[in-house]
């Protein structure tokens, strides 16, 4: 393709697990005959514009974020990305092939328990508050029947990651988390002491994208080569599927997203 390096950034470390990225990063290097880097980005679930952005400042060319980081096309615009129109998909029963994620409300195997309802009072967990799994996926179904989730339960205690969330789960600091479905798949066994009270969803699945100002051909020759990665059994991986940017349509935003701006990340990973 090009001597020029492929530079990888992903926001979905070390939830989704970091050897995922490590399988996809030697593929395109493979496939495409091209130095590619990785970079690894794990205090938000996204990129942010203005004064950390790797798109715009021209720092980073393919990337793996949550979706609600990705919509609606003025954010990606101002960002400097866009979509490749294909997302993953995992080793979940419930996705049929299709790039889909759940959130998974967990409580501990010996909790009381038993659906969202029930967890009125509780004290929740969560990883940031743009991430779709972990926050906003359960905002948008307590929005439904007006109730905050702030009003909905108990306590709300910021863990900083969908991996802290199962160990303060486990610890009993606290009592439900809301978990990515493909977390759970790239991380077999995580979560053998607790069980799935209810499930959110289905949501559509990360979005791969792209900087804006790749040129064309490299676009495609990396799309190309994406279809080509997995599977990974190991990582509960099956492969990249199309997901059309309409699939993203109904996902979101929150109120971090509000004029397009959300929370800066403080993330000192280089790029």
């Amino acid at each position: 393709m090009t001597a020029t390096p492929i530079r990888m950034v992903t926001w979905l470390a070390p939830g989704l697990a970091p050897a995922l990225f490590e399988y996809i990063r030697a593929e395109l290097e493979r496939t495409l005959q091209t130095p590619t880097t990785l970079a690894f980005r794990t205090k938000l679930s996204g990129p942010v514009f203005g004064s950390c952005d790797p798109f715009g400042d021209n720092r980073a060319d393919l990337g793996f974020l949550c979706a609600p980081a990705s919509v609606p096309a003025a954010v990606r615009a101002a960002a400097g990305f866009e979509l490749l129109e294909l997302a993953p998909v995992f080793d979940d029963d419930r996705c049929g092939g299709v790039p889909t994620c759940f959130c998974d409300l967990l409580v501990r195997e010996d909790s009381p328990y038993r659906d969202l309802q029930s967890l009125r009072g509780a004290t929740f967990g969560y990883n940031d508050r743009v991430s779709l799994s972990g926050w906003l996926g359960l905002a948008s179904r307590l929005r439904q029947n007006g109730m905050l989730v702030e009003d909905f339960f108990g306590k709300v205690v910021h863990t900083g990651g969908h991996l802290q969330s199962l160990t303060a789960l486990e610890r009993g600091e606290i009592d439900v988390a809301s978990i990515d479905s493909n977390v759970l798949c790239t991380n077999p066994g995580i979560a053998e002491r607790l069980r799935r009270a209810d499930t959110i969803g289905p949501w559509p699945s990360q979005p791969v994208v792209v900087r804006t100002g790749l040129l064309s051909k490299y676009k495609r020759a990396i799309r190309e080569a994406l279809l080509s990665c997995g599977p990974y059994p190991d990582v509960g991986f099956i492969g990249f599927a199309p997901q059309p940017e309409a699939a993203l349509e109904r996902v979101p935003w929150g109120p971090n997203h509000s004029g397009g701006v959300p929370s800066l990340d403080t993330d000192s990973a280089e790029l």
